[in-house]
């Protein structure tokens, strides 16, 4: 960008009095035109010039050196000319400066260039004494090389070429270098390449790269309990490993070689440590853990494989873990399968309290509590802690968990039957609790996969005092208030669903009615509720195996984008609320479920005497913070 050049200094032809002093001149001299002087007397507060003495001789001086000299006649009277002569008497007649001009020699022409100064160009000042900075005229424009122009990018910025490579600003800021690949786990955003794993941490959820697992007290512990993997992402492959950290140690040791996991596909890792059983114990290791260099999804099925007794858990990858839980469990309904809680530590030096609604047991490292009394132990990373109500009839639902740093809990009872031991065959019940942070205040209570002529049973927990809990349309019971930590259990009609919503946050939780009660097949499972501002639109999930009836609970808004599961769309719906719910029989084996909006899923099973369920991944924005 070139600058308009202002005129410099003296160009119009005349020498400035600061050069020389004027001196007079005697006689009559020939009229002189000069375009600066002017025919009307000029009257300054010190007069530039003197009249003539008697003696015919006129003396012209210059004042601050500026005027020029003056003719005049013989008689000392001073004259000037234009293009018409005129003669007379005049006082002090003088001319005017040429703009520009200054007490000190130019050294530069007024809006001459003199390269660039930061993104500023130097212009030659209009006093012609140095060249000063100044912003480049158009929008945008920077300077560089000595003049004005348009700069594309700032030197050494980073920037995305689609989602796998990155590209750099070159040193002139007049375009971008090649394109560079980013990594096999990592992805182009935020302004660069940037590890997946570590990217995934931006917008939390049930994917992660790092997964705990547990063997559960299980009524029958026959078969290893199963941690399942799911690789979500669209096009890349994780690879993922198992570790073990054997009983009392807090070292863990990779278990085989890692697999590969290709997009939409699942594994299933076994986990054999033996369980404690029916007891409270804080015990050292114990504990299983997966890795991934990409995220993946986790559950854990205990076990996969069909028997008497069965359940699944969603699990929460190790960066979202929290500090604050409320257990869900069941009344020990044989007074001899207990209700009880396990506890992970993530971090040396965590403390864990527990404040149970009744009496929770002793056992190694574990002190016994009484009903609204707080316990406390101390614990590592790797750490398990296990803590069971007493035998008859207990039910340690509602106990309160906090924690210094973050835990992985898990509510459980060995066997169960819903609702009580008179329909017999009683079954397993687990979930991994979702922190109180990520609890939310309006979710869908869609009924679980119709069986036969089950009744649908409820327990919803608050999470704030003086919490206010709906359904639409009214169930019966509802609404109705709880405090923190209390809950009150429904029971509602066959096939019947509806919305859940609350004044402050709170969690409902459903329980798979036993098969002797109505339902024909199954058994009870437990599975909590994902709050809609908590759905994903994209899941990797798992079925148990032996199982005769597998289902995908989808959930979406009414009218809302398609949802496929593996590639099928998927249809059917019911409407509830501003929600629909489908209810889509699978096969055995993974899946992968998306849309392009969010929604929800619950993968359910169903076989002779045993039930499975468990929600199927969620966001996990923080609600309710603690």
């Amino acid at each position: 960008m070139s600058a308009a050049l202002l005129s410099a200094c003296g160009d119009d032809g005349r020498t400035t009095a600061g050069a020389t002093g004027a001196t007079g001149v005697t006689g009559v001299t020939a009229a002189t035109a000069d375009p600066m002087t002017t025919d009307a007397p000029t009257s300054t507060d010190a007069p530039t010039t003197s009249s003539g003495s008697g003696d015919g001789t006129g003396t012209a001086s210059a004042s601050e050196g500026t005027t020029e000299a003056l003719t005049t006649d013989a008689s000392g009277v001073g004259t000037s000319s234009t293009s018409g002569d005129t003669t007379g008497p005049v006082t002090a007649t003088t001319t005017t400066e040429s703009p520009g001009t200054t007490e000190g020699p130019c050294v530069c022409n007024p809006g001459d260039l003199n390269g660039c100064e930061g993104d500023q160009i130097l212009v030659c000042a209009d006093d012609c004494q140095g060249f000063e900075p100044q912003p480049c005229p158009g929008n945008g424009e920077t300077c560089k090389d000595g003049a004005c122009g348009t700069k594309l990018c700032n030197p050494g910025q980073v920037q995305c070429e689609g989602l796998d490579a990155e590209k750099v600003c070159n040193a002139n800021g007049d375009g971008y270098d090649p394109p560079v690949a980013c990594t096999p786990t990592q992805e182009c955003n935020f302004g660069g390449c940037t590890e997946l794993c570590d990217l995934v941490q931006t917008a939390p959820s049930s994917i992660g790269c790092s997964f705990f697992g547990h063997k559960m007290d299980n009524f029958n512990d026959g078969q290893a309990d199963s941690l399942i993997v799911g690789n979500t992402h669209p096009t890349k492959t994780a690879q993922v490993q198992l570790y073990f950290v054997p009983n009392g140690t807090n070292v863990e040791a990779a278990q085989g070689a890692p697999i590969n996991l290709a997009p939409g596909m699942t594994f299933t890792f076994t986990m054999n440590n033996p369980a404690l059983d029916k007891k409270s114990e804080l015990r050292k290791g114990g504990v299983y853990r997966v890795s991934s260099n990409i995220p993946i999804i986790a559950y854990l099925h205990s076990p996969l494989g069909q028997q008497a007794t069965n359940d699944a858990s969603m699990l929460l990858p190790e960066y979202a873990l929290r500090q604050n839980y409320i257990i869900a469990s069941w009344k020990d309904t044989h007074n001899q399968y207990p209700s009880y809680f396990t506890v992970i530590a993530l971090q040396d030096g965590t403390t864990v309290q527990w404040t149970p609604p009744q009496n929770t047991l002793a056992g190694n490292g574990v002190p016994a509590v009484n009903a609204g009394a707080t316990g406390q132990v101390a614990m590592n990373r790797f750490d398990t802690l296990q803590v069971r109500g007493p035998a008859a009839g207990s039910d340690v639902s509602g106990t309160y968990i906090a924690a210094d740093k973050p835990i992985w809990v898990v509510g459980a009872v060995e066997c169960v039957n819903v609702p009580t031991a008179a329909v017999g065959f009683c079954d397993h019940i687990e979930e991994q609790m979702l922190p109180l942070d990520y609890w939310g205040k309006t979710y869908v209570g869609a009924h679980s996969p119709r069986r036969n002529n089950e009744k649908h049973y409820w327990r919803v927990f608050a999470g704030e005092d003086a919490t206010t809990i709906s359904t639409d349309p009214v169930q019966p019971g509802t609404p109705f208030v709880l405090n923190k930590g209390q809950y009150k259990d429904l029971v509602v009609a066959n096939n019947v669903s509806f919305m859940f919503s609350g004044d402050k946050p709170f969690l409902p939780v459903q329980y798979l009615e036993s098969q002797n009660a109505g339902a024909g097949t199954g058994d009870p499972a437990m599975y909590q509720m994902i709050p809609v501002e908590q759905f994903l639109d994209r899941y990797a999930f798992a079925t148990g195996t032996g199982y005769t009836h597998d289902y995908v609970q989808v959930i979406r808004q009414a009218g809302g984008a398609d949802v496929k599961v593996d590639g099928v769309t998927i249809g059917g719906y019911y409407t509830v609320g501003g929600y629909e719910v489908a209810d889509y029989k699978i096969g055995q084996g993974g899946h992968l479920a998306e849309s392009a909006e969010p929604f929800g899923i619950v993968s359910v099973g169903y076989t002779d005497v045993t039930s499975y369920a468990y929600p199927g991944g969620m966001r996990l924005k923080v609600i309710n913070p603690q």
